[in-house]
Order: structure tokens, then sequence, then C-alpha cells
């Protein structure tokens, strides 16, 4: 299938493209079982027979683009074809590798250059992506990668129970995580006492960093957003490992000897990561961390390889105070706002996360003597108009226009409202964990409400409930208190909360269209003011 093949082909690419020229790549075992005897021995193929077909298409595609006097080092297109692909014999040449059944007569097809993509079958669908994978550009690394492709033989005889080994090799037990395998790939080779050393030096501050001791799911995240950010690509999680394994073969740092620096750094990234989620036991600069306590609350975490590669960036520069480099928080800032003014616009964040991971791999020019206003115009420069960051007059259509309550929209509510509260009040300010959502005209239109809203009640409320003009902070037991009470009585309590923006409401004669209105244009002037966007 598609995804195997370029698995395989990129491995065999990241293995061309190793530092260490000499390292093989593991490619899996294989079971055989001995049938009968001869000149030409014939073996059974019990597990790999998909990569004997794909290794054989492949080799069969390399001898097509050679051509009839190619050479790629020692290989040529008719010492592929002679020695590799077949076995010749009295004039007469015998497929090294047969099939059953209809995937025979194409794998002939292929072998024979006989219209090998005219088939409807696996075979010839696995001809034709090997083919439009494999051309005269990458022919050379492709070869040089499985000349280094290894794999392990177990050959059996008669005797042997063939598909009891196979079940034992393939046995369905809980699958290794991401995070896993990757530590099982750093120790591996290493002696005892260094893998224990490795293990309780760096591998367990990574697990404690993260909170993932009773949660790996933490550590393949944060392998993820690692390898967004190092390939700039948008890695899967279930493909993390394979990532981080080739990733590490071109760097060159996948030689025992260079494990530790390796662990090390990752225990140093682990720490910064768990910044970003909160889970680290030491928190960044207090200035640091009000960004990104903002950029957590929001709940929106596209943005972790870029934030990710700012505080490793930050981590090697000289700070003019004790707190900060001095271009580390304006660039948290542009992304704090950027994704704020998206939210608060309405907008839909998709596109975002590719965004973020480009960026996150950008160069930064070596004579850039501002890394914050590199940062503000990498973002200023986004051309996916989905996601470009919204103009003032966007921010405020969406703050008049677009519901704000419900999912994922309450939380970030409740962020951006206790951001402007604690602007307000500073040190005065309730905590933000005790306050909730008020609506303030409530969720159940009642009688009284009715007469409050006039003759457009029903259209009033379809329209403007979840508004954030409609919405304000409340705690304790006044939240409960309010319920679905008239204006007027909800205006006493409004009155005695330790929220100002909550006690100006107790100001309005009444509420209404008008009112919601007002009060957004109230919020949109304070939003502007927190969040404001220039180019740079």
């Amino acid at each position: 299938g598609k995804t195997e093949i370029r698995r395989l082909l990129d491995d065999m690419l990241a293995i061309a493209d190793a530092e260490n020229k000499a390292r093989p790549h593991y490619g899996g075992t294989m079971i055989t079982v001995q049938e009968g005897s001869g000149v030409v021995k014939v073996h059974r193929v019990v597990d790999g027979q998909q990569r004997l077909t794909t290794v054989s298409i492949l080799l069969a595609r390399i001898a097509e683009i050679l051509g009839t006097d190619g050479k790629c080092g020692e290989l040529t297109s008719e010492g592929i074809r002679l020695d590799l692909l077949t076995n010749p014999k009295r004039g007469e040449r015998r497929r090294k590798l047969r099939l059953q059944d209809g995937d025979d007569e194409e794998y002939r097809r292929v072998i024979e250059r006989d219209s090998p993509e005219s088939g409807d079958g696996a075979v010839s669908r696995a001809w034709c992506l090997v083919t439009e994978a494999v051309d005269s550009a990458n022919v050379e690394p492709v070869v040089e990668g499985l000349n280094r492709l290894r794999v392990i033989t177990i050959g059996l005889e008669g005797r042997d129970d063939a598909q009891q080994i196979f079940e034992s090799l393939n046995a369905t037990g809980k699958p290794l995580t991401e995070g896993e395998k990757v530590k099982n790939w750093l120790l591996m080779g290493l002696s005892e006492q260094k893998q224990n050393d490795l293990h309780d030096d760096y591998w367990l501050n990574v697990e404690k960093a993260l909170g993932a001791r009773h949660d790996a799911d933490r550590i393949d995240l944060f392998l993820r957003d690692l390898m967004r950010w190092r390939t700039g690509r948008m890695v899967a999680q279930n493909l993390t490992y394979d990532e981080f394994r080739r990733w590490a073969i071109r760097a060159g740092r996948d030689d025992p000897t260079r494990r530790p620096g390796l662990c090390s750094e990752l225990a140093s990234l682990a720490a910064l990561y768990g910044q970003l989620t909160g889970t680290s036991g030491k928190p960044p600069p207090r200035i640091v961390e009000s960004q990104l306590r903002h950029l957590r609350a929001m709940g929106v975490h596209a943005h972790r390889p870029l934030t990710l590669r700012l505080l490793w960036d930050a981590q090697g520069e000289e700070k003019t105070t004790d707190e900060e480099v001095p271009w580390l928080v304006p660039s948290l800032r542009a992304v704090s706002t950027w994704i704020t003014r998206l939210w608060l616009a309405g907008r839909s964040f998709a596109g975002l996360g590719k965004a973020f991971v480009e960026l996150a791999h950008a160069d930064v020019p070596a004579e850039e003597s501002d890394r914050a206003r590199f940062w503000t115009r990498q973002i200023a420069g986004i051309d996916d108009q989905r996601i470009t960051v919204p103009t003032d007059a966007e921010v405020s259509e969406g703050v008049r226009l677009t519901s704000k309550y419900g999912g994922k929209d309450t939380r970030a509510t409740r962020t951006v409202l206790c951001a402007i509260m604690n602007w307000e009040q500073r040190d005065e300010a309730p905590p933000c964990d005790s306050l909730t959502i008020e609506h303030i005209m409530p969720q159940t239109l009642t009688e009284a409400w009715r007469v409050e809203l006039g003759e457009r009640a029903d259209s009033i409320y379809e329209q403007y409930l979840h508004r954030l003009g409609n919405l304000t902070l409340c705690g304790g037991k006044w939240g409960s208190a309010m319920s679905n009470r008239p204006f007027e009585e909800k205006k006493d309590i409004y009155r005695k909360s330790a929220v100002r923006m909550t006690r100006r409401l107790a100001d309005f004669p009444q509420w209404n269209d008008e009112s919601i209105k007002r009060r957004a244009d109230q919020l949109t002037r304070n939003v502007l003011h927190l969040w404001p966007w220039t180019s740079g």
C-alpha cells in the first residue's frame, strides 16, 4: 500500500543521507520453510511476503531507470535482472520470487516489462506507486539505502511449526507507545550500566517535566511537536518514532557515543515543553509565564512547535535581565495576539497547525538584529487567508456578531473576560478560577424577560444569547443566585460583584439588544487595547 511503500522509501532515503555511511538499516524478520531440494532450492515464505515483493518491485523500477547501460555504483540494470530478480538456468530465466493466484501474473508483467501498470491488483498498484515515487533524481540514494537494508531470516525445517513461530513473533499484546519506542531506541546497544544511567538521569526527567509518569500520551505529544518543529512537516502522532529515528540518523546522532547528548537535549526540551503545558515543576519567569498561561487558557495547542522553538532559542542567548531575553516576550505576545484575534473574529483555526509548523522550521537570518520583529513579520506574512491576522474591523465585527459560548468557546470567553478584568483591576481582581460565565439575558426566556426585551423578544434571544456582549463573569454564591431572575433583580447582585465589568452592568437602565450592542462596543475597545496588532 501507499503508506508502507512511502515508509520504506523514506527509510531508504534517510539511511542514505545519514552521517554514518556504514550504518545498516534493519528491515524486520523473515520466516521461510525449505520445500524439497535441488540445484535451485525452494523456500516458502511464511512471514515477509509483502516486504520481499515491494523490494523486488523497487528493484525492477531501478533497473528500468538505469536502462540498458546505466550504472548506479556497482549495480547495473542487467545485474538487477540477472542476479536479483531471476535465476538464469539452461538459457531460461526463472523468477526468484513467485506469488500466489492472480498476483503472480501481475508480478511477472512487472519483471518482464509487459505493461505492468495495466492490471488492477495490489502488485500493479504498487508498481504505479513506486514508478511515481522513484525517478532519475532520487534513484542513487534509494540504491544506497537498499544496499544497507538488512533482515533477520529464520529458516525452518519441515518438523518446525512455522505457524506457531509466526504467531509468537506477531503476538497481539498492548502495542508500545511512540515514546516507549523512542526510549528503547535511545538505550538499545548500550551497556546495562549506561542504559540505567541515561534512564535515571534523563528519561525520568522527561517524564517528570511532562507529568507523564501515569500518562504516556503526553510524551507522544511532546515528541510529535518536537518533530514537527525539526522537520517542518505535520508529523502524525502515530508516526513520531519513525520521524525521530530518521531525523537522528540524518543528523548523525544515532551513534551510541552521542546518545547521552541526545538524551540530555530531550530532557531540556521536555522541561521547556512542560512550561508550555503547565506540567513542569520549574515555571519560567513571571512575564513569560503570563503569556504561556494565556495560550494554555485559550485551549489552542497548535502553537506549541513554534513556542517550544522560541523558548529553546532563548535558552542559548545572553539575557539582559535576570528574567528574559529581550525578544522572547514580544515574540510570545505576537503568537498570543494572533490566536486571540482569530478567535475574537470568529475565524476557524483550520490551517493554523500547518502554519505554525512551517514557522517553527523557518531559518532566522544571521543578520537579523530584532528577532521579535522577525517573528511578527513572519506571522504577518501568512498567505492563507483563513488564518491571516484579523484587522481591527474584523475583530470588532466578530465580537458583535459571533457566538462565544458552548464547547471550546466557553473556555476562551472566560479567558478573554478574565484578561480584561485583570487589566482593569490589577491586584484587586478576584482569582479567575473562582469565576464562571454568566448570561445576562438568561438561557431560559421567562415571561419577565419577554417583557424586558419587548416585541422582538424571541428574535433578540435567538441572535444575542451567546454573543460576548451578553456574557460576563460571576463567582461563588452570586452565580447560582442570579439564574433566570429579572434584570432589575440581577442589577442588585451585580452591584456587589468583585468584578468591575460586572458591577458596571448595574448602570444600564434596561437590558435589550441595544444594551448588548453598547456593551459589545465597550468590550471591543478593551480587546483591541489588550491585543493590538501591527505587522512590525
